[in-house]
């Protein structure tokens, strides 16, 4: 998950979102991690019951909740227009982004800390947002920030 690209042809045909086949993978790893996101703070607030004030506040909850839902609302604006969406020149590969967003998946749903959750799920609404802007040096920006965020992570 370097972010390198290789100069092979079959590298560059995999180019990330350069199709609406591959912008709608996108919405798909944006929904998935949506629903990760659910998974992670249900656990918490279930935990909570039994951890009392050491568990994930409201506020936390509210926030991770509204996380949530934005990333579903961004992944549909996605699916609803995915063609109009396409990047082209991205320098990087559709499965280093996919590879990437699934790193994200694994690690929400394995980290108990819901400031990581938080600042992922963010990453991931810029790492949209650059997307249906069209804006390739911003998707490589958030992209390096996602993998720095990462980083600050436990590793799995």
């Amino acid at each position: 998950m370097d972010g390198s690209v290789g100069t092979s042809s079959s590298e560059r045909r995999e180019a990330a979102l350069s199709s609406a086949m591959r912008v709608e993978q996108l919405a798909d790893s944006l929904s998935q991690a949506a629903v990760t996101l659910h998974g992670a703070v249900m656990r918490a607030i279930r935990r909570r019951a039994s951890q009392g004030e050491n568990g994930i506040s409201h506020s936390q909850a509210q926030a991770v909740f509204a996380l949530e839902v934005a990333l579903r609302q961004q992944a549909n604006q996605l699916y609803a227009d995915a063609a109009g969406h396409t990047v082209a020149g991205l320098d990087t590969a559709q499965r280093q982004l996919s590879g990437l967003l699934d790193t994200v998946r694994l690690r929400i749903a394995r980290n108990d800390d819901v400031r990581h959750w938080i600042s992922l799920a963010t990453s991931l609404l810029h790492l949209g947002s650059a997307v249906l802007a069209g804006n390739p040096e911003r998707i490589l920006g958030t992209l390096g920030k996602v993998r720095e965020r990462l980083q600050e992570m436990a590793p799995d």
